[in-house]
């Protein structure tokens, strides 16, 4: 079925009935999916006052998600993969805080203007007209339309965002920390402490004696569960790209000098630089008459109001203005092509109009000729691909084994040794040809010995994938890992009797029986300290990890912590040796921050506030159960 969709979408007919195809199953699935949500569970996800979520609408906004998660990702996810990570419940809390604040919104008659709306809309560079760089009603319902929005559905939104701004705000706007709360802050921040350390090596603690041999089996016997082996299978492997078939085709130098002449001053020549000049005017009007009489095919030698002219000569890739680039550097843009008026934020008035192009230097036909073969052969490959992947179902659908595929298909057949459903051999090796196969080879623990998948396409590379053995989960003999067991206990009996030093070094410093500096002779290491000390705001400066300085600011004189690095084979021994109080140069020093940090912590303290509030105000109602079927969709679509 994959290769006969292949080759339909070769011809323009193809494709027509592809599309019917994808057309209908979306139709008739779902459609049918939301119909059913909408008629037995009501189509409000979400309701508050005026204001609700619809089953679309939420989904709408998943999908936005995704597109933003997924433009920046290597590794694009599924509308399934965000469920399982929490995402869309995420999103569906962010909708229920939402919700209510609208609905409180309406309730008090709080609504955006439509002066405000189009200022929005006036701000999005994808709006505007590429020639006058103004906002455009045809430029903006295809932008739409390309996203996927209608115009009232963007504009609904634009409208909620306006609105949640306006309540965030105005409830925030009058906030002014008291200066008792600043003073408070500003000693809270300028508090300095004095830390000293020193590091234990594990090779200093002395080495506990060797486990006996019943010692042995009875840390086996405790561990029975971590040492038991899980089902593991071996499988065989049909791994098919184009890049199999690429010693099958021919090209002949014939064929790379035709393709090279159709196309050479498109694909295999220097970017062209093209001259334009750009005319700055002190008024729009101005600007608006010269672009006018431009258009009209006035020398711009004869132009009025003129504040200064300068002619540019660059690639496309340096003019930084967006709309400007479009406008010179453009698809068609010949000799003549005008841009603006564009405000400056100067004073000034763009009008730039295109002089002349000059095309790049063309590549010899000695240097592309490489490109060229390869990307021909590469066409005929996939073809010969397709012709295969058809070969392909019809051996799977006649019973074939594998190895008898892959001879029809003239591919070799890759064996593994057993694994375990995350691709791990017995001794830890991750198979990473089998990793790459994906859905591949999480089937081979869906199926018999012997069975044959069907076909898996992932990155242009389709698997059929066997299962050849089955290995059943099963815990080694005392015997067979009595070695292995001996060495994890001798660790676990290091690792406990450093901890026990550690302990023990803590317990003398802190009771005062010892000092810090005595037990750090006593291993013979140095005790170190920060340059001077440390408060809240320098504190990241000082070398220490993150955990102790939560310690050490959260202590008193003479506490003690202890820090394992993270192989455990180091320890930082820390005391909190003195707290002082702060100068007033360190108040100073202190004050802007302070107010910073103060004003952000009332500010999220407040917006609590405004939401609970609001909650209090206007009931939210959340229909659970169209939100669990709406989930309950989304694995049945994939």
């Amino acid at each position: 079925m994959l290769a006969l969709m292949k080759r339909l979408t070769q011809s323009i007919l193809g494709k027509f009935i592809a599309m019917i195809i994808i057309a209908g199953m979306a139709f008739w699935g779902v459609d049918q999916i939301f119909n059913q949500v909408r008629n037995g569970l009501g189509s409000d996800l979400l309701a508050a006052g005026k204001s609700s979520v619809t089953v679309e609408a939420f989904d709408r906004r998943i999908e936005v998600m995704l597109r933003n998660v997924n433009q920046q990702s290597d590794d694009p996810i599924t509308k399934e993969q965000a469920m399982e990570r929490g995402m869309v419940d995420q999103v569906f809390q962010l909708q229920q805080s939402q919700t209510t604040m609208l609905g409180f919104a309406s309730k008090i008659g709080i609504e955006p203007s439509t002066d405000a709306v189009l200022a929005e809309l006036r701000k999005q560079d994808a709006f505007k007209n590429p020639l006058t760089g103004e906002l455009d009603l045809a430029t903006y319902q295809r932008v739409l339309a390309q996203n996927r929005f209608s115009q009232a559905e963007y504009e609904a939104q634009l409208k909620s965002d306006l609105t949640l701004q306006a309540l965030q705000t105005g409830t925030l706007a009058g906030l002014m920390p008291p200066d008792v709360l600043k003073a408070i802050q500003t000693r809270y921040l300028a508090e300095s402490r004095d830390v000293a350390w020193f590091i234990l090596d594990a090779a200093d603690v002395p080495v506990p004696a060797d486990p006996t041999e019943e010692e042995v089996l009875a840390f086996y016997n405790e561990n029975l569960d971590a040492l038991k082996q899980p089902e593991r299978r071996a499988v065989d492997l049909l791994k098919v790209s184009a890049d199999d078939f690429l010693s099958q085709v021919e090209v002949t130098d014939q064929e790379i000098a035709t393709i090279y002449e159709a196309s050479k001053s498109e694909r295999f020549s220097e970017p062209e630089q093209r001259t334009y000049v750009e005319l700055m005017f002190d008024t729009r009007d101005a600007a608006r008459d010269a672009f006018a009489a431009l258009a009209g095919g006035a020398d711009p030698s004869t132009l009025q109001g003129i504040v200064s002219r300068e002619s540019r000569t660059s690639l496309a890739a340096d003019v930084e203005d967006q709309l400007l680039r479009d406008a010179m550097f453009g698809p068609g843009r010949q000799s003549g092509a005008l841009f603006g008026p564009k405000d400056m934020g100067d004073g000034r008035w763009l009008v730039a109009r295109l002089v002349s192009i000059q095309p790049g230097a063309v590549f010899p036909l000695e240097s592309v000729s490489d490109e060229i073969r390869s990307g021909l052969a590469r066409e005929r490959a996939t073809l010969l691909l397709y012709d295969k992947l058809e070969a392909l179902d019809r051996s799977i659908n006649a019973g074939f084994d594998l190895k008898q595929i892959a001879g029809e298909i003239g591919v070799p057949v890759i064996s593994f040794e057993p694994v375990d459903k995350n691709g791990y051999t017995e001794d830890g090796l991750p198979m990473i040809g089998l990793l790459e196969a994906g859905d591949a080879f999480q089937q081979a623990f869906l199926m018999n010995v012997n069975d044959t998948s069907n076909q898996f396409t992932k990155d242009d590379v389709t698997y059929v994938i066997s299962t050849r053995e089955i290995v059943p989960p099963s815990t080694p003999e005392f015997d067979e890992v009595k070695d292995d067991v001996r060495q994890a206990l001798v660790l676990r009996n290091e690792g406990e009797a450093a901890q026990t030093m550690v302990n023990e070094i803590k317990d003398r410093v802190t009771s005062g029986a010892s000092t810090l500096e005595a037990e750090a002779r006593a291993v013979s290491a140095p005790v170190e300290t920060p340059p001077t000390s440390i408060t809240r705001m320098t504190a990241e400066e000082s070398g220490l990890p993150n955990s102790a300085i939560g310690g050490i600011f959260s202590g008193k004189p003479g506490d003690v912590f202890t820090y394992p690095n993270r192989t455990g084979d180091k320890y930082m021994i820390v005391q909190l040796q003195a707290v002082n109080d702060p100068s007033a140069e360190a108040l100073a020093a202190a004050d802007p921050n302070a107010s910073s940090s103060l004003v952000s912590s009332l500010d999220s303290d407040l917006a609590a506030a405004m939401e609970a509030e609001m909650a209090g105000a206007v009931k939210l109602k959340v229909n659970g159960a169209a939100y669990n079927a709406y989930k309950a969709s989304i694995s049945s679509d994939q």
